[in-house]
C-alpha cells in the first residue's frame, strides 16, 4: 500500500514540474487503469497524469435537421480538475470545449473528438468513458508531450431523456458531473 505522503510527493512532482527536487526521483510511476480494451492507450505511451474533475457536461436543446422534434446536444464541458478527489483540493487545470484542457501553466492538450474511443459507462445516467487522442497541444509545461487522454470513473453527466421539445430550443441545461483524466504521453 503506497502512504499518502507518498502520493503528495508523486503529485508535486507531476503537477509541480520537480518541486521536491531530487525526491521526485522516487515517485511511484502511475499505474494504467482497468479499462475495456477498445479505451486502452497504445503500448507505447505510459500515464503521467490523474487528475480528477468536477463540473457540468453542458447542454442546448436543438431542433433536430429533420424537423422531427427536438434533441438535447452537448455543448461543451465545464469542469475544474484537481490533483486528488478531496473535496477542498486546490484546482490544475480546466477543462472546455474542444475538448481542451489548460493547465495553471498555460500548457494545454486539445482533443481530437471525432477520433475518440467510446464505452458506456458502469454506472447509469453517466457520461461514456473515453479514450481521447491528442488533436494539437504543447511541447512543454505540464501537459507538454502528453498524446492522449482517458475519462473514466464518471458519475452524472448524461442530459435528461425529457425537458426537450420545439417549445424550449435554444434552452441551456447544465448537468453535474465528476470523472477522472488521465493523460498518457510516450514512454
Amino acid at each position: 500500500m503506497v502512504s499518502k505522503r507518498s502520493c503528495w510527493r508523486h503529485v508535486l512532482c507531476v503537477v509541480g514540474g520537480g518541486l521536491l527536487g531530487g525526491a521526485c526521483a522516487s515517485a511511484p510511476p502511475l499505474a494504467p487503469p482497468s479499462v475495456p480494451s477498445a479505451l486502452e492507450a497504445p503500448a507505447s505511451m505510459g500515464p503521467a497524469l490523474r487528475w480528477f474533475a468536477r463540473g457540468t457536461q453542458n447542454y442546448t436543446c436543438t431542433a433536430r435537421p429533420d424537423g422531427g422534434g427536438a434533441e438535447w446536444k452537448l455543448t461543451a464541458p465545464e469542469a475544474a480538475l484537481t490533483a486528488s478527489p478531496e473535496p477542498n483540493s486546490p484546482e490544475v487545470a480546466t477543462h472546455g470545449a474542444g475538448p481542451s484542457w489548460v493547465a495553471k501553466d498555460g500548457s494545454r492538450f486539445i482533443g481530437n473528438a471525432a477520433a475518440a474511443q467510446r464505452a458506456p459507462s458502469p454506472e447509469a445516467n453517466s457520461i461514456p468513458w473515453l479514450l481521447v487522442p491528442k488533436n494539437e497541444g504543447d511541447a512543454t509545461g505540464t501537459l507538454g508531450g502528453m498524446e492522449y487522454v482517458q475519462r473514466i470513473d464518471t458519475h452524472g453527466g448524461q442530459a435528461p431523456a425529457t425537458g426537450c421539445d420545439a417549445a424550449s430550443v435554444g434552452t441551456l441545461l447544465k448537468v453535474p458531473y465528476t470523472a477522472t483524466y488521465i493523460f498518457y504521453r510516450a514512454r
